[in-house]
């Protein structure tokens, strides 16, 4: 199944604990003469058994009635044929022809059902030779990456449906009068009977919700129902942060996907049973096993998909989660399904995003055996699994709110060390709700308390607050309280500031910035400290962010700078203005803006060479610093940051940086550059033909947006000063028609043609497409075995890769962590060079032009009715007031830019991929 494009491409954090695969083998199974570098356990062998001919970028996947796959992609389905008989699908027929992408399919005896088109169908008939025909059974979110998924029928005969969180939820899905849900939200599994009928005629149950985007789901022999879940990948390294998790549910279940900023941990009583978790990932395909050459071991194992990662994932009954097969070196592996044949083998699908389909078969070797040791002691320990479930008690009873009995519940948790007593106190209060950044930490039902209450329930609080085991959701119910009590205000500021963990941290700033009540001056020094240290620890342990921590943290110190002494006492911290600390500038209060990029400038003074782009950023507004700022002029990465703050009053010392500006992959730049070239002298021959090509290369690559026609516009303004040439090309000419375009397209083309002529520029072979192509046949030729890591980890920069992605928490596009066990070598340049190709919905560049004339480009963070936060192209993220913006339309062109690695050397371009290797 195709994985969600803000699922991305992530950095890994691996699950605490990882059980080492026992014996481990390197297979390079031949399939149609091609090695499959995927490792595996001993035992297993791996087969390549079609291709992209047969299963172009391959999304979804079941297995027929005959044994066959039948395999979704764009536009198709069909059923892989093997003709010879030799073990590899050699032909195709079809069985449907969609719009869409199928990414659930299913079939019953002789009919099949999909999921696609914006409906479930299921087939009606078919005529010999021909693709099936549908009725639609009811209608659905399809071909969204949050949309509705796999279908399969279940042990008990009914027909159920995964569906992801961004699933329009029809009151039609849930009508049956046992749904065990009745209220569902966030993602869910539908299920409806055999008989079912169709159009508003429908009426299903919604068996379990709560999800965020799981795409796939399998039942075990008992008809357990398991579920791989996805992580929201842009919260890591915030508290409320879960990873992905495979789930045993069972009806009525939540999965506790409550909100973008609150998704309930495994360890709350009322969750359904974690089966286990494997970090960051893209969910993808589920299957059960129940296969016999696979051995005892796996037996009603879960096997997972990770499209990210290029890896299989398995957890074992009574044994932790463990990768099955991962890809090696620079092979992609992009799992989008899995499914287990009648023989017992394992299909793999690969594909997404456009990429190369292919099909996999995954087979136990005759005579394998599993460790008997190591089957011991999982059957060991699915022994005592089952005795504790046998000898628990539910205990889910929610009670409404009433004061004495809360105040006695306090006092007998007290000593608890289990959890489940505060999580009774929390649920009093209705759980927690809300969005963003205290969403974890809001009660549903918040309670007014008396003066004369809050003392009488204040002693026993801190008490559990001091105990360890409960003091973590302790903190969580005093916020939801707000209590307003000075005294445990007070005692949550010394937790905070004493938590070693910087992400436990914020969850204690969290609680502390709702309880209310008033700092003792000591302790606001406390706070200023924790607060501080929390994103200098964060990089110190090499700990990953994503674009949402700085809007989320920004929304924290916005509550607690509510007490001015805070940030006061940040500022004044001898060791504020770090790289590390620059993220808090812009929530601080602007009286203290003038101190604070005191404070920065020092910092870049005393350590030039650590000086990042973020520091620059906050001493650039403004003439004081810009003799600071050019002293960075020759480094490239800095370009961006530095044009912007000189180019209203440039010297001629500015001229080869305000040229180079006008190869930045940001329209504000590019506009900037050609603004301040303006207002210096006019070139000399050598220096206008330099500049003419690099204009040149500028124009090719604009469309014709008002944005870039404000860009264009400054480029016809600077050659009018130079070359004393009226163009019959009209300025301030906007929201043009398609009519219009092509009369300023030719102006332009005139132009040109004169520039050329009269300064001998050459701009004739400069085409984006002759640079393209040339470019991808240079690196086919490319010797790759000469790559540095080290070296390329320059080269990630020096070619404005890192300004988007792992940039830090700020970056508009994703990590890419896992990049090169996902794709192969080739697709990856070719995505680098060619970036329009293929483009995500996600990925496309948002053009903002604004009524104070400015241009952005970049991707929405956040956006509301007061206006937008917008992640540019260098790496900052910019605030637009609604009122302010006078244009913006999203782009057919990616975020990544065209012209990465135009002026690259070979040995840089291999530099850059043995670092995306090590990603």
């Amino acid at each position: 199944m195709l994985p969600p494009a803000d699922d991305g491409v992530f950095e890994m954090n691996f699950i605490n604990k990882l059980l080492a695969v026992s014996t481990t083998a390197i297979l390079f199974s031949v399939a149609g003469a091609q090695e499959v570098p995927v490792e595996l356990p001993a035992g297993f062998t791996i087969a390549k058994v079609a291709g992209n001919d047969l299963v172009p970028d391959a999304s979804a996947m079941t297995v027929g009635p005959n044994g066959s796959p039948i395999v979704s992609g764009p536009g198709y389905v069909r059923r892989l044929l093997d003709n010879d008989k030799d073990g590899v699908f050699d032909s195709f027929e079809t069985l449907a022809e969609t719009k869409g992408i199928a990414q659930g399919i299913w079939f019953d005896g002789d009919q099949m059902w999909l999921t696609v088109d914006g409906a479930l169908k299921r087939s009606v008939s078919r005529e010999e030779d021909k693709p099936f025909r549908f009725e639609n059974v009811v209608e659905m979110t399809t071909d969204q990456e949050h949309g509705s998924h796999a279908i399969r029928k279940g042990r008990d005969g009914w027909w159920y449906v995964i569906c992801g969180n961004a699933t329009e939820i029809r009151k039609q899905y849930h009508l049956l009068p046992d749904s065990p849900v009745d209220e569902p939200r966030a993602g869910f599994v539908m299920r409806f009977p055999p008989d079912v009928k169709t159009g508003e005629n429908f009426a299903g149950e919604i068996f379990c919700h709560g999800f965020r985007n799981a795409y796939d789901f399998d039942f075990d022999s008992d008809g357990n129902l398991f579920v791989y879940d996805s992580d929201g990948e842009r919260d890591i390294s915030l508290p409320w942060y879960r990873p992905t998790r495979i789930f045993k549910m069972k009806a009525g279940d939540d999965a506790g996907w409550v909100s973008a900023g609150w998704k309930r941990p495994g360890s709350y009583f009322d969750m359904p049973e974690l089966v286990g978790e494997l970090g960051r990932g893209s969910p993808t395909g589920v299957a059960v096993c129940d296969s016999k050459p696979f051995g005892e071991l796996y037996d009603g194992a879960a096997f997972v998909g990770d499209w990210t990662f290029g890896r299989i994932g398995v957890a074992i009954r009574g044994g932790d989660v463990e990768i099955f097969a991962k890809s090696i070196g620079s092979f992609g592996f992009a799992v989008t399904d899995l499914e287990f044949a009648p023989n017992g083998d394992l299909y793999v699908t690969t594909g997404g995003r456009g990429t190369v389909g292919s099909l996999y078969r995954i087979s136990a070797k005759a005579g394998r055996k599993d460790d008997d040791s190591r089957l011991k002691e999982v059957k060991r320990k699915r022994s005592e699994i089952d005795n504790v479930k046998a000898m628990a008690g539910v205990e889910t009873g929610v009670h409404e709110f009433d004061f004495d009995s809360f105040a006695v519940d306090i006092r007998s948790a007290i000593g608890t060390e289990d959890g489940k007593a505060v999580r009774h106190l929390q649920l009093q209060l209705g759980g927690c709700e809300g969005d963003r950044m205290f969403a974890g930490h809001q009660a549903k039902k918040p309670v007014e308390l008396t003066e004369q209450q809050v003392q009488k329930i204040t002693a026993n609080l801190q008490i559990l607050l001091d105990e360890r085991p409960t003091r973590f959701e302790t903190a969580r119910l005093i916020g939801m309280l707000r209590l307003g009590d000075d005294s445990i205000t007070n005692s949550l500021s010394k937790v905070a500031s004493g938590e070693p963990d910087p992400v436990t941290r914020i969850h204690y700033l969290n609680c502390l910035a709702l309880a209310g009540g008033k700092l003792a001056e000591a302790n606001v020094a406390l706070v200023a400290e924790a607060f501080l240290l929390v994103r200098r620890e964060i990089e110190e342990q090499d700990l990953p962010v994503d674009r949402n921590w700085v809007p989320r943290m920004s929304q924290l110190a916005n509550k607690l700078f509510r007490d001015m002494r805070i940030p006061e006492a940040i500022v004044k911290n001898q060791t504020f203005g770090m790289a590390a600390d620059v993220w808090i500038f812009d929530s601080l209060p602007p009286v203290f803006y003038d101190a604070a990029v005191a404070k920065i400038a020092g910092k870049i003074e005393a350590s030039p060479q650590n000086v990042t782009r973020q520091q620059l950023r906050c001493i650039s507004v403004g003439p004081r610093y810009r003799d600071l700022l050019r002293s960075f002029s020759d480094r490239v990465a800095l370009t961006d940051i530095i044009v912007k703050a000189i180019h209203t009053s440039p010297i001629d010392e500015d001229w080869e940086l305000l040229l180079r500006g006008l190869k930045s992959f940001d329209l504000g730049v590019n506009k900037a550059s050609l603004i301040g070239l303006r207002k210096l002298s006019k070139p000399v021959r050598g220096q206008s033909n330099k500049v003419i090509q690099n204009v040149f290369c500028l124009e090719r690559g604009l469309g014709w947006s008002n944005p870039e026609v404000s860009v264009r516009d400054q480029i016809v303004l600077l050659f009018q000063h130079w070359a004393d040439f009226e163009s019959d090309y009209q300025l301030r000419q906007y929201d043009l028609t398609q009519e219009a375009i092509p009369k300023q397209k030719l102006a332009m083309e005139r132009w040109w043609k004169v520039l050329d002529d009269r300064f001998d520029a050459g701009t004739g072979d400069l085409s984006s497409e002759s640079r393209v192509k040339d470019l991808l046949k240079r690196i086919a030729k490319t010797d790759f075995s000469s790559g540095d890591s080290g070296r390329g980890k320059v080269a990630f920069e020096k070619f404005q890769c890192a300004t988007c992605h792992d940039g830090g928490g700020k970056n508009s596009g994703p990590s890419l962590s896992g990049v090169a066990s996902r794709f192969s070598r080739e697709d990856i340049f070719s995505a680098i060079v060619d970036p329009n190709a293929n483009v995500p919905d996600r990925y496309r560049a948002i053009l903002v032009a604004t009524e104070d004339g400015q241009v952005f480009q970049g991707s929405v963070v956040y956006e509301s009715m007061a206006g937008i936060m917008l992640a540019t192209g260098t790496g900052e993220v910019v605030r637009i007031d609604a009122a302010n913006i006078e244009a913006r339309r999203k782009t057919n062109k990616s975020l990544m830019p065209e012209g990465l690695l135009n002026e690259a050397t070979d040995q840089e371009i291999a530099d850059l991929w043995a670092w995306l290797k090590d990603l």
